[in-house]
């Protein structure tokens, strides 16, 4: 579970799922840095970001990002990255039976997330990229 002693400012993302455990690396206004702890099965539920990109970067065991418009899996292992570009709805699982870890880079730009099919975000739509 996130670890709100670490992170004492709520975050946008704090309460909206559970994972092991989620360490801010470093932020700034526009950029940050957070590492997560997946346990076997979990996930980062569907959301989206208008505004900024998500880079994964798996350091411990392999992760899944699965995408909306067009639906899409990525499976990347340590040493390997993948970005999710802004707007575009998506979903991190670890597939394995082996605890999880990956830096996950935001930005540039304003962070927001906005869970999909939630009512904190009734007027987002995910978008196709060009």
């Amino acid at each position: 579970m996130t670890d709100l002693a670490k992170t004492p400012d709520i975050r946008p993302w704090q309460n909206q799922f559970l994972v092991a455990n989620v360490d801010v690396v470093a932020e700034t206004p526009a950029l940050r840095v957070i590492e997560l702890t997946l346990e076997p099965g979990q996930c980062v539920p569907w959301h989206a970001h208008p505004e900024n990109a998500d880079i994964f970067y798996p350091i411990a065991g392999v992760i899944d990002i699965h995408e909306k418009m067009p639906e899409t899996v990525t499976r990347i292992g340590v040493g390997e990255t993948h970005t999710v570009p802004a707007r575009r709805a998506h979903l991190v699982h670890n597939p394995t039976d082996a605890t999880i870890r990956f830096l996950n880079i935001q930005g540039p730009g304003a962070y927001d997330y906005l869970a999909i099919g939630n009512q904190a975000a009734p007027d987002f739509t995910p978008k196709p990229m060009d």
